[in-house]
């Protein structure tokens, strides 16, 4: 591990979402009065939720801020497992002064994931600027139960994809896994601040995979070890290393 990471650990549920949304506001705020604006990825699920739902109540610059995901199912955004839904509705995003226009859902309803992974990319670079690195001013991450991080899954070889930066995931039925749209390792690397929460016993174990040496294939979360910005592990006590 280098300087740039560290883990904080949260007595309880409320102190995690707290501490998530104060990380995420700090890094908005400082990137809106560096650059004038801030560009944030999200990830989906039941962990990020309560720092959703707390950073909605801030006083942030909402106007200059886009939002962005790191990955998506493939299904439409009004379905119940959409990450653009579930993050979405914590932030209020639909909401005043935030704009429909910086807010950048992944289309995974789309019929060809490969075109559409193609055209999320085009978004990214045409956001960022062609001649600029694709570099969130801040990412949330998460651990799966078997290591993966946004969509990229164990013994698929997708942490290794360095060609483009979003990527079409096939469905894996034998593992109960459908097709996802997904940021890929480079582009997660280049992140400015990358808040990666976990919480639970389950997770413990995984979290210190993730913090070991060894296979990115096996253990895709291991990627964060090569990440050039700050890295924040913000766990629970059950998940704590």
């Amino acid at each position: 591990m280098t300087a740039a990471h560290e883990t904080l650990v949260a007595s309880d549920d409320a102190e995690l979402s707290a501490l998530g949304a104060e990380l995420m506001g700090r890094a908005i705020t400082a990137a809106v009065e560096l650059r004038g604006v801030a560009r944030v990825a999200l990830s989906g699920g039941s962990t990020p939720s309560g720092a959703y739902r707390r950073l909605a109540d801030f006083a942030l610059p909402w106007e200059h801020i886009e939002w962005f995901w790191v990955d998506e199912r493939a299904v439409p955004p009004s379905d119940p497992r959409s990450n653009f839904r579930a993050a979405s509705t914590d932030l209020g995003l639909d909401r005043p002064p935030v704009a429909a226009g910086k807010v950048h859902r992944m289309p995974g309803e789309a019929t060809d994931l490969a075109a559409a992974a193609k055209d999320y990319e085009r978004l990214l670079r045409a956001s960022f600027g062609v001649a600029s690195a694709v570099a969130f001013d801040v990412m949330t991450m998460g651990v799966g139960d078997d290591g993966h991080t946004a969509s990229l899954f164990p013994a698929m070889k997708t942490v290794a994809v360095a060609d483009r930066l979003v990527l079409a995931v096939p469905a894996q039925p034998e593992k109960g896994l459908e097709a996802r749209l997904t940021l890929t390792a480079p582009v997660i690397l280049q992140a400015r601040r990358i808040v990666v929460l976990a919480k639970g016993a389950k997770k413990r174990d995984l979290v210190i995979a993730a913090r070991s040496p060894g296979s990115e294939d096996e253990i895709p979360s291991r990627l964060f070890q090569g990440a050039r910005g700050e890295v924040t592990w913000l766990v629970d006590q059950a998940a704590a290393p």
